[in-house]
């Protein structure tokens, strides 16, 4: 029988949108296919005697299939698919997060591509009172108010079209979903704020697709995640509240700023909850001002390799030229550059295993909670595994993405799209260990329900 990647994908063959002349969907999937055998520094794991065979097959699926894709949008969708087969959250499709001039070009290229649907205000007006699945829904985070209509073509069922939405998200009119019915679910694309086309699937609910969820329903009562990127407050005389939703290296300088403005604070009160809901991770350095505060003794940390290809040596030259890197950072690049040219073709040593231990243990806090999603992942992940080995640390939610054995993602734009696509670089020892966390994740404590108010569940089991 032949091999499929998924049946929704079949309908997404066709399009009344053409590619740019020049673009050709087979040969960008060569393009990726031939990127991620050479740099991902976990082909050979993923790729080995017992699956090779069925690489090879979904690969060539794939491949019969670009063939027919007439959109830069179904062609990402197809590599998507595709990607699925290595389960690792490191490789992805993207914006260029290097070069400012060219992803602004890029960007301005996939704007102009959206596909715009015109909705009268009868036909809104008619969208309040559907049923089923056509209606008016606000996203997760009610910054952007949807319209789901049935707009069927040789790709879809149901078009979901942007009503308003905050600055910097969408625009009025654009399509932003574009869905194909599969049982219980919905299935297709829908565009992040950067527009670039991601593979989704939305459960069907009473009154919610996924996480959108119908205007004039009844909402969680969970309290939202703030979008601040560092925050705190203090919550009583007992426990002071932190957040911090990214380590990414631009915000390493206002978590340092937090936790100088919070000494006075972090010395004297018992409790401290740190919330890193929703952080995907970022730099190992942007958690530094952190640790000496969880201290209780000897933290290990377990090593990694990288893996030594042209690309990948160009992709750390490259990111060593962004702002916000350390002078030591970069030095450390540079220390890493140098081996991975004696060792084309190899893993060689990215980091070693060590022990850290420091002069003393912080008498406050007494007691440490941190809040923990499914969203975290990466290098708030590898914050994670060190914070858990404190005597002072709870952790409490809900189980990690576990997205790290193979990390410190570098990429190359794509050869034709307006996309750019990112691999992981580094291997971790805890591979060869048999303590892996990818598609695990890090377990909390204690679980938390998506209902409940978790700061105040945090702050209750803390004081009391």
């Amino acid at each position: 029988m032949k091999f499929v990647l998924t049946s929704v994908l079949l309908l997404f063959l066709f399009s009344f949108n053409s590619f740019a002349q020049h673009c050709n969907c087979s040969l960008e999937f060569n393009y990726v296919k031939d990127k991620i055998e050479k740099n991902y520094s976990g082909f050979k794991d993923k790729v080995n005697a017992k699956t090779e065979a069925i690489y090879h097959k979904r690969t060539q699926a794939a491949l019969e299939q670009s063939q027919s894709i007439t959109t830069s949008a179904h062609c990402i969708y197809l590599i998507n698919e595709w990607l699925t087969f290595f389960k690792d959250g490191h490789i992805q499709i993207g914006r260029n997060r290097i070069s400012k001039e060219r992803e602004e070009a890029k960007l301005q290229e996939r704007i102009q591509a959206m596909e715009r649907l015109s909705l009268s205000s009868q036909e809104l007006a008619r969208l309040k009172n559907a049923k089923g699945i056509m209606g008016i829904y606000w996203t997760e985070d009610s910054t952007s108010r949807i319209a789901v209509v049935r707009n069927k073509t040789s790709f879809r069922d149901y078009a979901g079209v942007v009503i308003s939405s905050k600055p910097g998200k969408w625009l009025p009119g654009q399509v932003v979903l574009s869905l194909k019915s599969s049982k219980d679910m919905l299935k297709g694309i829908m565009y992040d704020r950067y527009y670039i086309p991601t593979n989704v699937s939305l459960q069907i609910k009473r009154n919610a697709l996924g996480t959108f969820k119908r205007e004039g329903s009844r909402q969680s009562s969970a309290e939202p995640v703030g979008e601040a990127t560092v925050a705190s407050k203090s919550l009583s005389t007992k426990t002071l509240y932190i957040k911090i939703s990214t380590f990414n290296q631009l915000n390493a300088k206002n978590i340092d700023s937090l936790f100088k403005a919070n000494r006075s604070n972090l010395s004297k009160m018992p409790n401290l909850i740190l919330d890193l809901r929703n952080n995907g991770g970022g730099a190992d350095f942007a958690y530094r001002p952190i640790t000496p505060y969880l201290y209780t003794n000897t933290f290990r940390e377990i090593g990694a390799d990288v893996l030594s290809t042209d690309d990948n040596i160009a992709g750390w030259a490259a990111i060593a030229t962004t702002n916000g890197l350390p002078p030591d950072q970069k030095v450390f690049i540079s220390g890493v550059i140098e081996k991975m040219k004696k060792g084309k073709g190899k893993l060689v040593s990215f980091s070693n295993d060590s022990n850290i231990s420091l002069d003393s243990i912080a008498p406050y806090p007494q007691k440490v909670i941190i809040l923990i999603n499914k969203n975290c992942g990466s290098t708030t992940e590898e914050f994670l595994l060190l914070a858990k080995q404190s005597n002072k640390v709870t952790l409490m939610g809900e189980h990690t993405a576990g997205v790290l054995d193979y990390s410190n993602m570098r990429g190359a734009d794509f050869s034709c799209m307006p996309y750019m696509l990112y691999w992981a670089t580094s291997r971790s020892r805890r591979i060869d260990e048999g303590i892996a966390i990818d598609n695990v994740g890090i377990k909390p404590d204690k679980i938390l329900k998506p209902e409940q108010d978790w700061i105040n569940e945090a702050k209750n089991y803390v004081e009391k």
